[in-house]
């Protein structure tokens, strides 16, 4: 790619985007279709700031931005209808955004683009918005912006993105414990950071809800509040067809949607669920946790270098949490997974390590095309489509990736920082990723 100019390259992404949609104008799952026609058409009418008097509205502002501007670029109802798989062309930029960004890390300048590529011709990325026509990559884009700014200490740009994020998705609150890991030491060294990206965040917030308060018949901030704090009450079952623990554990209550609250060993199935993905979250955390308190020490102890965090590790360590999340809760949809996809992509392009991204892009691939049946394949019942053969896919993926997590931490010297008498190697001068990228 070292022969292509950057014209031409932003040219061939440019092509490359409008041929994804062409080749692809009518898909999509059609209960959720249906929800983004009614919630634009009702918008078109009655105005952004009262959508939320739509009765089944359980999306965040964010989302109701883009499809506002959608009704907009549309002029009537009839024209929302008609065009209603258009909606993705807004979404679609959120992969391609995220791809060339995950890309972007690469120190190396000519691999970037191939990269970038690499990521946008894998079908387990893209299927989520190209044919499910769900909205997940908006939050995922925005909440991998923010860990990557987080890395590199821009800690404003990095709060605003993950308010942005959380205005999209209320799944992107998994992302807060590594967030806060990442920006903790930043505030307590600067504390105008924290005092900055408080009132950056502030205003960005204030400038989201404004319609739903001052421009609509009611102020629907309590509204907005409820969805985001009883989601665990809109879908109480074992699992919402994401392939996951429960269908190897007990695929008879995965599969029969069972309500979450029954008992299982002294728990309900919800408790035990949020107790493994605890667990699971601790250990996917605890490498980043080391490297933060080696720097904290470090610079306690007025170290002429402190310890760089390494990108790697750490976004290895995000893409371990939501594979835990869909993996180990209850209630999960099948398009839970999507967040692991940015990040594992990313950490692959830094280490040249494509194992878990391939594994994960397979597995998500069954578990969607399982679910939506877009190929309209003539038997779905082969072993590959099985619940319990994917769920075990992603159980793998999920025990390599701390594999993988943990045996590039062996090498690092924050060991040493936080207890002295470990094995250490000396440490090397490096970016804001650190030298072993």
């Amino acid at each position: 790619m070292d022969n292509y100019s950057l014209r031409q390259r932003a040219t061939f992404a440019v092509l490359f985007y409008v041929l994804l949609l062409l080749l692809v104008p009518k898909a999509g799952f059609p209960g959720d279709v249906d929800f983004w026609v009614r919630w634009a058409s009702y918008t078109f009418e009655h105005g952004l700031g009262n959508v939320y008097q739509v009765p089944d509205n359980n999306y965040n502002p964010l989302f109701h931005y883009f499809l506002w501007f959608f009704g907009w670029l549309m002029g009537s109802v009839a024209k929302i209808e008609h065009y209603r798989h258009w909606i993705k062309v807004l979404v679609l930029v959120f992969d391609f955004a995220g791809a060339f960004w995950a890309a972007s890390l690469v120190p190396e300048r000519g691999r970037r683009f191939g990269l970038a590529l690499l990521l946008l011709f894998n079908i387990g990325y893209l299927y989520n918005t190209l044919i499910w026509e769900q909205v997940d990559a908006i939050y995922t884009c925005l909440v991998f912006g923010a860990v990557v700014w987080a890395v590199q200490q821009r800690t404003v740009r990095s709060m605003v993105c993950y308010l942005l994020a959380l205005a999209a998705k209320t799944q992107a609150i998994i992302f807060l414990p590594p967030l806060l890991l990442l920006w903790g030491p930043l505030w307590a060294h600067r504390p105008w950071q924290l005092v900055r990206g408080s009132a950056a965040v502030a205003v960005v917030a204030l400038l989201i809800l404004t319609p739903f308060i001052w421009f609509s018949w009611e102020n629907y901030v309590p509204r907005i509040l409820d969805i985001n704090l009883n989601a665990t009450q809109t879908y109480p079952f074992v699992s919402v067809n994401a392939y996951n623990f429960w269908f190897l554990l007990a695929p008879e209550a995965a599969g029969g949607m069972v309500v979450d609250t029954m008992p299982l060993a002294g728990l309900t199935y919800h408790n035990w669920g949020l107790l493994l993905f605890g667990t699971a979250s601790a250990l996917a955390l605890l490498p980043l946790l080391v490297m933060v308190l080696a720097q904290v020490r470090a610079r306690r102890a007025r170290y002429a270098a402190l310890p760089t965090l390494n990108m790697a590790v750490v976004l290895l360590g995000c893409g371990l949490i939501p594979l835990a999340f869909a993996f180990f809760n209850t209630q999960m949809h099948e398009r839970y997974w999507h967040a692991a996809m940015l990040f594992l992509a990313a950490y692959g392009f830094l280490r040249r390590d494509y194992w878990l991204l391939g594994l994960v892009s397979v597995a998500y691939f069954l578990n969607l095309e399982a679910c939506l049946r877009f190929l309209e394949l003539q038997n779905y019942q082969v072993l590959i489509f099985k619940p319990q053969f994917v769920a075990g896919l992603f159980g793998v993926a999920l025990a390599l990736g701390l594999f993988k997590l943990y045996r590039l931490m062996a090498w690092r010297t924050e060991w040493q920082h936080i207890w002295p008498g470990a094995a250490s190697v000396p440490v090397v001068a490096g970016g804001s990723y650190g030298a072993d990228n």
